[in-house]
């Protein structure tokens, strides 16, 4: 999750009560882009879908949810799901 750092901070007074107050419901912040005023969150909800390979299950189903359905949202051609699961921090991602 992304969030506007100068106002999150700005709300919780610093980083270290935020990540006091993030850390008791399970939220990490995991990264901040202070350029783009960003601050970069992590919770561990991992899909009940996944098999030990971290494939899904539900693929080629009508189970598969809408939201699994659209991503990602480019190409639209993917014939079959070539998407695997690995952990990342959002600043990993931007790279």
């Amino acid at each position: 999750m992304t969030v506007v750092r100068d106002v999150t901070l700005r709300q919780h007074g610093n980083r270290e009560e935020l990540e006091r107050y993030l850390g008791y419901r399970g939220i990490r912040v995991v990264g901040e882009d202070i350029p783009g005023n960003a601050l970069f969150y992590e919770v561990d909800i991992p899909c009940s879908q996944l098999t030990e390979d971290n494939g899904c299950k539900v693929h080629d189903s009508p189970e598969k949810p809408l939201l699994c359905l659209k991503y990602p949202d480019a190409p639209n051609d993917i014939d079959a799901c070539g998407y695997s699961f690995e952990r990342q921090t959002p600043l990993e991602r931007l790279a």
